[in-house]
C-alpha cells in the first residue's frame, strides 16, 4: 500500500459503496458492557429493604417448601405408584367381571399337513360376565369351487361366563387335498343370551392355504346390560 500510516481510533464506512470513506465513529455512546452494568445496578439496589408483610409471605412459602420436601420421599413415591396400579386394575376387573355383558368369540387355527392335508381347530370362548346358552358351532371346509371337503357340528350346549371349550367336535381334518391351492373356511355361530334371547346367526368366511399355519379370532357382537 502506498500509505503504511496506522490509522488510530474507530471509524464507519460511509459513501459510496464502490468507493467508500471513513468517518470517524460517536465514541461517547456508551457500549453494551456498560448498559448491561447499568441495569443490573438498577435491578439489585442495595438500599432495598422488604416489608414485614413480604417477610411473613416468604416464610411462610419456604415452610410450606420444606413441609412438601418431607413428606415427598422415594418411599411413598413407590407406595402411591402401586397403590395406583392396583386401583386402576381393580376398575378393569370389575367391568370384565361384574358389569353384565356378553362377548363371544371362535378362534380358528389352520395347519397345513407335513405330508399333504389340512387340519382345522376352533375354539369357543365366553368372555362375557353372564352364561349363554344353546350354543352351536358348523364348520365347513370347502375348495375354491365350493365343493364341501370336510365339515363338522358342535353344540348345542350351554357355557358359563368366562369359560372356553374345545374338542373333538371342534376339529376339521382333510386328508389327500392339495396344499398348493386356496381353500375356504365358514364357521357359523348361535347363541342364546341370558337377557337378549336368541342372538342372530354369525357367519364369517377365511380364505386359507397361502400359509402352512394361520390363527383367526372371529368376535361375534358385544350385548351390554
Amino acid at each position: 500500500m502506498a500509505n503504511d500510516e496506522e490509522i488510530e481510533g474507530m471509524y464507519t464506512l460511509v459513501g459510496d459503496p464502490e468507493n467508500p470513506d471513513l468517518e470517524a465513529a460517536e465514541t461517547d455512546k456508551p457500549s453494551l458492557t456498560d448498559r448491561i452494568q447499568k441495569m443490573k445496578k438498577k435491578v439489585m439496589k442495595d438500599d432495598f429493604e422488604p416489608t414485614d408483610e413480604q417477610r411473613e409471605l416468604a416464610d411462610k412459602a419456604y415452610q410450606k417448601a420444606l413441609e412438601v420436601v418431607n413428606k415427598v420421599t422415594p418411599t411413598r413415591v413407590v407406595v402411591a405408584s402401586i397403590f395406583m396400579a392396583a386401583l386402576m386394575f381393580s376398575i378393569f376387573a370389575l367391568g370384565f367381571w361384574v358389569v353384565p355383558r356378553d362377548s363371544v368369540s371362535v378362534d380358528v387355527v389352520y395347519k397345513q399337513g407335513s405330508s399333504g392335508g389340512h387340519v382345522v381347530l376352533l375354539e369357543v370362548h365366553n368372555f362375557g360376565s353372564r352364561g349363554i346358552a344353546d350354543v352351536e358351532v358348523d364348520a365347513t371346509f370347502t375348495n375354491m369351487d365350493g365343493e364341501v371337503l370336510n365339515s363338522t357340528n358342535f353344540g348345542p350346549i350351554s357355557m358359563m361366563a368366562h369359560t372356553s371349550i374345545a374338542g373333538d367336535d371342534l376339529e376339521i381334518i382333510i386328508t389327500g387335498a392339495s396344499i398348493w391351492e386356496q381353500y375356504f373356511i365358514e364357521v357359523e355361530l348361535d347363541y342364546d343370551s341370558s337377557c337378549c334371547g336368541p342372538v342372530s346367526k354369525h357367519v364369517w368366511t377365511i380364505e386359507v392355504g397361502e400359509y402352512t399355519f394361520e390363527s383367526h379370532r372371529l368376535d361375534a357382537e358385544r350385548n351390554w346390560f
